[in-house]
Order: C-alpha cells, then structure tokens, then sequence
C-alpha cells in the first residue's frame, strides 16, 4: 500500500514535471513567433545600423576587410562611430546562405533573443530556487515564477521591437544573460568568457558591466574567496579575450563615438552660466555659492536628470510623440505591468527573500540606466536594454503573491485585469504589426530603398547618377551598397570609403552621393538625379516617387534629359 502511494506521487511529480516543461515549450514557440513572422517586412525595410552591419559582413566574407578595406576589423569604422564588429562575424554566415538582405541581418538576433528568453527561464530559477522556506513550496514558487516571467520577457513589447533589429545590442545582452546564468550556477570561467564578449559586443556594456560586475563580487564575496583560484583562472582568460579589444578600443579614432554622444558636450551654455554664477560667489565670498555653483556639481545634475529619465513612467508606459524603439501608441512595457512593478517592488524587499538575491536584483535595476544617463538622446532604449527582464520578474512577483490571496469576492477584478492584459497584448499585436510599419517607414528610409530599386533597373542608360545624402536620404552610399550588393572587391578597387562621418560626400564608379543644389548641377543628358522632395522644387518633370508606407512622399528621382 506504502508502495503505491510512493508511486502514485512520483507519477503525479512527472506529469506536473511535463505539464511544466510543456507550459515552458509553448512559451518559447510564441517567443519565437512573435520575433520570426514577417522578419523582412517588419520593420518595412533595413535601418541605418542594418545596411551598414550586413554590407560589411557581406564584404568581410568576400574580401576580408571592410568598406575602408581593413582586414577583419574588431572594431568597424561604418559611420566613423567605430561599433564593435563581434555581430558583423555573426552576420556573416547568414549573409552567406541566405545572401545580402534584411532577414539575414536580422534572423542572428532573432536567435539570440529567443535562447535569450529560454535562459532567463532557469536563471530565475537559480535566483529564485531557494527562498528560505520548505524544499517544495520552494521549487513550485520558483517553477510558477519562472514560467510567468519567461511569458512576459515572451511577449515585451520593449524585447520584441529590439529582437528584430539586426543590432549587435542583442547580442551583447544575451552574452549578459549566459553570464549571469553561469555564474549563478557557479561555472565561474564560463560566465566569465560570456561577460567578456558581452563587454566588447556592445558599447553601453562598458559602462555598465564593470561596475555591475564589482557590486557582484562584493555581494557574492563569501562564495567567490571559497573558489578564487577558479576567479583568477577565469580573469586571466576574459583578460587575453578582453586585450585586443581594449587596444583597439582605446585608439584616438576610436573614442570619437564616446566623445561625440557624452551627455556632457553640447551644455557650453549651462556650464558658462555656472560658471559666472561661481565668479561671482567668488567675487563676494560666498561659500554656499561656492558649493553650489562648482562646475563638478553641474555635471552631476546633467547626470542625475538624464539618469532619472529612465524611471519617468511617461516614458516607461506611454508613446505620446513616435519615441525611437518604441511601438506607436505604446511605451517601452505595457499599463498592466505598472501597478504590478510597485508591488513586486514591495514584495521583493520582504523577508521572504534572500538578502543577496535582493541586493543582486537592486544592483541590476540601479546599474542599468548608467550607460544611458551619461550620453546624448537619453531616455534610450536601447542603452539601458540590460534593465530587462527586471520589470518581468517584478511583475510576476506581485501577480503570483496577489493571485494567492484571490478570494471569491474578488475574483471579478481579477477577471477584469486578465481582460485588460489580453486588450493590452492584442492592441500591441495590431500596432507593431500594422500600424508601426506604415507610421514609422520613414525611420527606416523605405522610400529610399524603393528608389534604389528602380535605379537599379535604370543604370544602365545613365552615365552618371547622383543621390543626395540629405536628410530622406541621409547615408545614402551604404543603403545603395546594401540594396544593389555591390561587389566590395569593385568598390575597394575604386578606393572604398574614405569617411563615413556625418556630412561626408562619397563617389564610386558613375554613383555620387552629396548634396544636390538643382540649381548648380550640370544640364547635360544622361544624368539621374535622386533626391529629397524640396531638391527639385515643383516644377520639374519626375519619373519616379518613392513613397512611404503611409502614402507620404519620401524620395524623387529626376531624369536631367527632361529638362533639357
């Protein structure tokens, strides 16, 4: 009888195992899918960062060097803002099979993301597997937390816009996330090759990760001592992985990018005004003014507000004016997840939890918002993409401790609340899949790449074409590259980029990409012009209009023969 009560629960244990593990699969199939379906087409077409990121992987594979014709790169030049070329490796074998286009940028970090999704899964197990209590209600609270934060980190609006970005910020953060797994699990050397690739994937990880990393050892300090051979071991590799990047990265031409986004240029006014405020308190002897008006201190608040911004809920919650990496009408997570972060946040700093899992988790929403409070466009979402899946396991703290407490009266407003997550799923479904394709198309210069399509079909009666590379048509050489899948032996014969700086002009073969004066340009046959709208005025005679998906004008192509 003893017997088959034994078996009886292990059976029980197994069905709930698979039930778990199936609950677990389904997850990872809608992370995919909502990642996958309709890669190429949303976004409508390839971004900045994307043309760049897939001709250069395109002309590694054909030439092993870049479009400045350096011999495999650790750090790529592209825009003279020098990003970290590890994703550009990681492109390249997809740009292989499947050729030089958008889906073949972008299906690595859809990858990525997704295997991101299925390890946060057994990290908040990790984090989460020991709260003090009974061995099993330990393991059912771990198991059920899991699962709901993997659903939501799933179906994140702010994870789901950047996963199907072929961007190397994807790659960086699932690095992070191997790491943070493997050091929990205590594969102290692998967790630290993870954290070194990380750091040199992504220029916001080399902010964030150092000083992350130092609050984990500290928190951790007891464990560490007891295995510090294993520390100095695993150092010593992510230090000979760590080296070259470093070199390269600390060249002068390097820290352009740093120099350019610090939040600190472009305050010459506030800082000129702080400091007459200063001469003056000097003047009078005033030592409170002094303080107050110290140069340091001006710093420190630019700082303090741009770090700030990173909690305004306005941002968070809410899209009101077509926000960069945000879906239109949405913010960054979604309203339901609001009331639920707060009280996670309650919850969390119970005596239910372990002092270090606390520390550990306060560390990591502090440390987050730090590369992007101290360069320019802050909010950004993608400087701070480390804060995930924080909000989630936030989120799936309250929700679980509140459902446990549901009585009968109030299962009504627990009702309504399912009714008002499944809206708030649903209205982003219908935005980022509809809507933000037509109402961010220009993001994307899509009209541009509908022009170079036509051009393409038309070069062979030109003998010179000229594309602007203004404004609709901002970097117009490495979009043409892109869509035409230039050959980079050709273009490094014909001398390749000389510079990809924001204003520079760019000649190869019959192609000229610079500003177009209409009124200064050659009046002889044979020559196309593409450019903006306002290029050529109203009166001229157009042979092509390239048009965003919301039916505005984006780009015109002028046949200089008509003029004639």
């Amino acid at each position: 009888m003893i017997k088959n009560i034994k078996y009886t629960k292990q059976i029980f244990n197994r069905s709930r195992i698979s039930k778990s593990n199936f609950v677990f699969f389904v997850i990872i199939l809608l992370a995919f899918f909502l990642r996958f379906y309709d890669l190429s087409h949303v976004p409508p077409s390839a971004s900045l960062d994307e043309a760049s990121i897939g001709w250069n992987a395109y002309s590694i594979i054909k030439t092993g060097g870049d479009e400045y014709g350096n011999k495999f790169p650790l750090l790529l030049r592209a825009y003279d803002d020098w990003r970290p070329a590890l994703y550009v490796y990681l492109v390249a074998p997809f740009v292989r099979v499947f050729s030089l286009n958008v889906f073949s940028v972008r299906l690595p970090s859809v990858i990525l993301s997704v295997l991101t999704v299925a390890a946060t899964y057994f990290l908040v197990k990790e984090l989460f597997g020991n709260r003090g209590k009974t061995q099993k209600k330990t393991l059912n609270y771990a198991e059920y937390l899991a699962l709901l934060t993997v659903f939501l980190l799933a179906i994140s609006p702010w994870h789901i816009y950047i996963s199907r970005l072929g961007h190397e910020v994807n790659l960086a953060f699932a690095l992070f996330i191997f790491g943070m797994l493997f050091f929990l699990k205590k594969k102290i050397p692998i967790s630290f090759v993870f954290f070194a690739l990380s750091f040199v994937s992504y220029q916001a990880e080399k902010i964030f990760l150092p000083i992350f990393l130092m609050g984990l050892f500290i928190i951790f300090r007891k464990e560490l001592l007891v295995i510090k051979w294993q520390i100095i071991i695993a150092s010593l590799v992510a230090f000979v992985i760590l080296l070259p990047f470093l070199i390269e990265t600390l060249q002068p031409n390097a820290l352009i990018r740093f120099k350019a986004t610090t939040i600190f240029n472009g305050q010459k006014e506030r800082y000129d005004k702080q400091a007459k405020l200063f001469a003056r308190a000097v003047g009078n002897n005033d030592l409170l003014g002094k303080i107050i008006y110290n140069r340091r201190l001006v710093s420190i608040q630019i700082f303090t507000e741009a770090y700030i911004s990173h909690f305004n809920p306005r941002w968070i919650f809410t899209n009101p004016s077509s926000d960069r990496h945000k879906v239109p009408s949405l913010g960054l997570l979604y309203l339901f997840e609001a009331p639920l972060i707060l009280i996670g946040l309650l919850y969390l700093f119970s005596k239910q939890f372990k002092h270090k899992i606390r520390m550990l988790l306060l560390l990591w929403i502090v440390a987050s918002p730090i590369p992007g409070a101290i360069a320019t466009d802050a909010p950004h979402a993608m400087r701070v993409y480390t804060m995930l899946p924080m909000p989630q396991i936030l989120t799936a703290i309250a929700a679980i401790s509140l459902v446990s407490k549901i009585s009968n009266i109030k299962y009504l407003i627990f009702t309504l609340y399912i009714s008002f997550f499944i809206f708030n799923f649903l209205f982003f479904l219908n935005n980022y899949f509809f809507v933000f394709p037509k109402e961010q198309s220009s993001s994307f210069q899509y009209a541009l790449s509908q022009a170079i399509s036509f051009v393409l079909k038309k070069e062979e009666r030109y003998n010179k074409i000229v594309f602007s590379n203004q404004d609709n048509l901002y970097q117009s050489y490495m979009f043409f590259l892109f869509y035409s899948k230039y050959d980079p032996k050709l273009y490094q014969k014909q001398g390749g980029t000389k510079s990809g700086g924001f204003a520079e002009t760019h000649k190869f073969g019959k192609y000229e990409f610079r500003p177009i004066v209409w009124e200064k340009e050659e009046k002889r046959e044979n020559i196309l012009y593409v450019g903006n709208p306002s290029d050529f005025g109203t009166s001229r005679k157009v042979v092509f209009t390239g048009y965003y998906l919301n039916k505005e004008i984006g780009v015109k192509i002028v046949d200089r023969e008509n003029e004639i």
